[in-house]
């Protein structure tokens, strides 16, 4: 008889050869004895699959699903084949410090009533160098799922690799790559999993800095042209779905998600500048608008018609910068 492990760690990777050695490594090296590792190999063609043959560790397993199979439902087949009573994503490209299993499947031993647990992150670019932090003020935190749905009704509030989920409230949720309205998200199926997940236990952030996340630098114009319609799209069809259907069993949360479905309309507002003079730009614009039409948004949309776009994007950019610059300050050790 097998006896399943505490923790799997679940990567799902499609041609990465150049990092998944470092994921994997970072995997296997937890301080953490009981785990397994479980890599969906996607049909890879970079030499992946002959790396992932090379490793002899008794704790990985490679599985390859039927066909090749979309991020999100790459993710999942990966939980399906995974044994452990905590499940953890990381992403091919990212890295966990050697404490991150040990820490975070303790605070879920000690709280049962916990979905999940996160901890922060470092955020780092293409070549590791560190760039930023995501992390909250405030310090570690046990608190109600249902409450929390407040926060992250308005954006996703943690980085997925740093999460460790309760394999029965994977499931109960439905995981990851559930249809919705006939489609599947592509850009934000990990939003739609947090939210899920919060209707089915509490959260528990753990304050300490135990993953380090790939953030790559901003995609080309005709990169952006494909994904960003696809994440306003996808910010209609999030609220139009997972979230009415929140506030139907909740209906005291109504008030936050009109506010969240603002403040998001005007962001997107913000970003469809980038499309002027490409194909998807007015059905982005018609999107924009079905996720709130308030005069700010409309304002919005007209300065990029005014070919104030520049300057939009300006404000925008400098927003961020002091958002990072702030929470760079604050956590000067």
């Amino acid at each position: 008889m097998i006896t399943a492990p505490k923790v799997s760690i679940c990567i799902p990777t499609y041609n990465q050869v150049q990092h998944v050695a470092e994921a994997v490594a970072s995997a296997l090296k937890q301080d953490c004895e009981d785990i397994e590792v479980v890599v969906s190999e996607n049909h890879c063609t970079d030499g992946t699959r002959e790396y992932l043959e090379s490793i002899l560790d008794p704790r990985l397993r490679v599985v390859r699903p039927p066909e090749h199979l979309p991020v999100a439902k790459n993710f999942n087949f990966c939980a399906s084949q995974a044994r452990g009573r905590y499940l953890s994503f990381l992403s091919s490209d990212d890295v966990l410090e050697p404490a991150f299993a040990s820490k975070l499947s303790t605070l879920l031993d000690m709280a049962p009533g916990a979905a999940f647990a996160y901890c922060a992150s470092s955020l780092v670019d293409g070549n590791g160098r560190v760039i930023g932090l995501e992390r909250h003020v405030g310090g570690s935190f046990h608190r109600n799922g249902r409450k929390e749905l407040r926060r992250f009704i308005a954006g996703s509030r943690c980085v997925f690799d740093t999460m460790m989920i309760r394999r029965e409230c994977y499931e109960k949720s439905g995981g990851l790559g559930i249809p919705r309205k006939g489609a599947y998200f592509r850009e934000l199926p990990d939003w739609d999993l947090d939210l899920r997940l919060l209707m089915t236990g509490d959260v528990i952030y753990l304050d300490e800095v135990l993953v380090r996340f790939r953030f790559w630098s901003a995609p080309n114009r005709e990169d952006n042209s494909r994904r960003l319609p696809r994440y306003i799209e996808e910010i209609g069809r999030l609220f139009d779905t997972t979230v009415a259907e929140i506030v139907k069993e909740e209906p005291d949360l109504a008030r936050y998600a009109r506010k969240a479905r603002k403040s998001m309309a005007v962001n997107c507002a913000l970003g469809v500048g980038q499309l002027k003079g490409l194909p998807p730009y007015e059905e982005s614009v018609r999107n924009v608008m079905r996720i709130d039409d308030s005069p700010l948004v409309r304002l919005t949309l007209l300065l990029h018609r005014c070919g104030m776009s520049p300057l939009v994007d300006a404000a925008r950019t400098l927003e961020h910068w002091m958002r990072h610059r702030v929470k760079g300050m604050l956590y000067q050790h």
